[in-house]
């Protein structure tokens, strides 16, 4: 009832503090990882079975530091609609301005963009929090957008170059394995987010 009376303002501090302390609440020299099976894990870095460095994801893949990129590393439309047509079907491509795409010939920047509908609000937080921890293992950063109290879509590009890297393609494996409760009606309309 005390969330009901709060402000819009301070509902979203407090949101935005609750997210940030659950990240920052452990000692400097443990690590906050989700593992393989994507279950929260704090690890000591003394330890030698600490999360691998950036990237090296259930694909094995290393991401590179997005400071060492250059626009030569940007994806072409084509291998980003290979990805997505292969393993990243719940994704779509989705021009960074915002606008129609133009077609194959444009060299308009992309993103590659993930809707779904949580159960509830909650279970909408949790997701946001999850994918928080992998860009934060990941130094790599989604745009995150929970509308509607349970409407979360993640936007997906590399920032500093303004287009797509393969970090946002290896990313994007990753968060598809965060484990989320889906709203029943939504899921019904999307089995391709079904688990097996």
């Amino acid at each position: 009832e005390q969330v009901k009376a709060m402000p819009r303002l301070l509902l979203t501090f407090y949101l935005s503090f609750l997210s940030i302390a659950s990240v920052q609440a452990f000692p400097p020299n443990h690590r906050l990882y989700l593992s393989q099976n994507q279950n929260l894990n704090i690890m000591s870095s003394s330890t030698t079975d600490a999360a691998p460095a950036c990237g090296l994801g259930a694909q094995g893949k290393k991401c590179v530091p997005c400071e060492s990129l250059d626009k030569s590393h940007i994806l072409s439309k084509d291998a980003v609609e290979k990805e997505l047509a292969t393993s990243l079907k719940m994704w779509t491509l989705k021009p960074l301005d915002g606008s129609d795409d133009k077609g194959d010939d444009d060299p308009q920047p992309h993103a590659i963009s993930r809707s779904f509908t949580a159960r509830n609000f909650q279970a909408a937080l949790d997701a946001i929090n999850a994918i928080g921890v992998l860009a934060e293992r990941e130094n790599h950063h989604p745009d995150l957008h929970l509308t509607g109290y349970r409407n979360v879509e993640i936007v997906l590009y590399t920032h500093s170059l303004g287009g797509l890297s393969t970090n946002d393609i290896e990313l994007a494996k990753e968060i598809d394995a965060v484990q989320i409760q889906y709203s029943p009606k939504w899921l019904k309309s999307h089995p391709e987010a079904k688990r097996e």
